[in-house]
């Protein structure tokens, strides 16, 4: 991938991810709405400086000089992180998003930790289990804030880019690597709550609707903390939401009903059938004698497919 490559993965992300929300989402979540224009630009800036930072990471497929998939990874001390990846809509399942996936992979060391938080494409979560990464299932909240339920919030205070080194040394408490050169960005984009009292720490930083973008915490009390800072930042009468919230921190979603929210159960399609439709076509298979293939089979293995969900954080979404 390129710097000139960048607006036309923007393009493509924001069609493909938009699609897959419209053709995957359970009828009582929100509406999908497709990414606004005041968010492009940060979206851009974001991924070019990934392609400064770690270009060896980040990937483009072309087809006629256009490009119709992307994936962008990045490692940061020590730990690989997918940040992107997409197929644009109409050119999906033909082998494009393995090869992506294949070459982000690539720049990870097979013996390091890695990080993905994923969308619920049954064939997205088929290639990183096969990829061998475990899965933890999270939970979406969403819904309007009670302003009444927030609560006075001693030790938060705003933060800027004189706190850099200061959320590193959380990230690393909390997740054991910091996100290092990425704060610089994210800084100049996005407002920033800092949690300060004795030897708790935490920092969020906020979504411009309202809401976390990016979580980090040295315990459950300064995480709360920052996590009601953020949703007080949400405009009144307003819905926010929030993803990628795992069992192990279940102190947001005590936070999230708390403050009026509705949790739901992120899901993941273990056997990629999503519809009765889909379900007779995977009967007619069989009975046509062309069974399900080495790759899917081992996708509908429910063994060994989680085990302790490692501290992180509480992302809004991917970048």
């Amino acid at each position: 991938m390129t710097l000139d490559d960048v607006p036309q993965v923007e393009r493509v992300t924001a069609d493909a991810f938009y699609e897959l929300d419209v053709a995957t989402r359970p009828a009582d979540w929100p509406a999908p709405e497709r990414r606004p224009a005041a968010r492009t630009e940060p979206w851009r800036v974001r991924l070019r400086h990934l392609v400064n930072t770690d270009a060896d990471g980040c990937w483009v497929a072309e087809a006629d000089g256009e490009v119709v998939g992307a994936a962008a990874a990045l490692r940061r001390e020590g730990l690989w992180g997918l940040s992107t990846y997409a197929v644009r809509p109409g050119v999906q399942a033909r082998g494009i998003g393995r090869e992506l996936l294949d070459a982000a992979l690539s720049y990870g060391s097979p013996e390091s930790p890695g990080i993905i938080c994923a969308s619920h494409d049954p064939r997205a979560v088929r290639r990183y289990r096969l990829a061998g990464f475990d899965l933890h299932p999270a939970l979406l909240l969403w819904g309007t804030v009670r302003r009444s339920a927030i609560p006075s919030l001693p030790g938060v205070r705003e933060g800027g880019a004189d706190d850099i080194g200061l959320l590193d040394e959380i990230d690393r408490i909390s997740r054991g690597h910091g996100h290092g050169v990425d704060h610089e960005v994210m800084v100049t984009q996005l407002a920033l709550r800092i949690y300060e009292r004795g030897t708790s720490r935490a920092y969020a930083y906020l979504h411009p609707s309202g809401g976390p973008h990016l979580l980090s915490a040295t315990d459950v009390q300064s995480a709360r903390s920052v996590l009601w800072a953020a949703l007080e930042h949400s405009a009144p009468d307003t819905r926010v939401d929030f993803h990628n919230v795992t069992a192990e921190q279940s102190w947001a979603l005590d936070v999230g009903l708390e403050a009026g929210m509705e949790g739901r159960i992120q899901p993941v399609d273990r056997y990629g059938v999503r519809t009765k439709t889909e379900a007779v076509e995977l009967a007619l298979r069989h009975l046509a004698g062309q069974p399900m293939t080495r790759e899917e089979a081992l996708a509908m293995r429910g063994s060994n497919a989680m085990h302790e969900p490692p501290a992180d954080v509480v992302p809004h979404g991917a970048a």
